[in-house]
């Protein structure tokens, strides 16, 4: 991040920030529902959560290629990154019991 300095680098690194923060946060959301459900439907909403994530970074990289921007690796590594930090987060938090 240190050799990310420009306006625009760091624009990518908040935006891939605020991508990953958002999708987790529905992905939570929609875990902590489906666990007052039943176990098979914590899992279903697990595995939604990932398959979200995934299109939420296929959208991005959509957006990156077609908008044609300067720097796109800021905003796609700090989304990739954020995403794993956010599922840490969840698999401390949120535990099946």
């Amino acid at each position: 991040m240190l050799a990310w300095r420009g306006s625009v680098e760091r624009r990518g690194i908040a935006d891939g920030v605020f991508f990953a923060w958002a999708a987790s946060s529905v992905s939570a959301a929609s875990l902590m529902m489906a666990k007052t459900v039943s176990p098979e439907a914590f899992w279903w909403a697990f595995g939604g959560g990932l398959a979200f994530r995934a299109c939420v970074f296929a959208g991005l990289a959509g957006w990156v290629v077609f908008s044609r921007a300067p720097r796109p690796e800021a905003l796609l590594l700090s989304y990739g990154f954020a995403v794993l930090g956010c599922l840490l987060i969840e698999y401390r938090r949120i535990t099946l019991r």
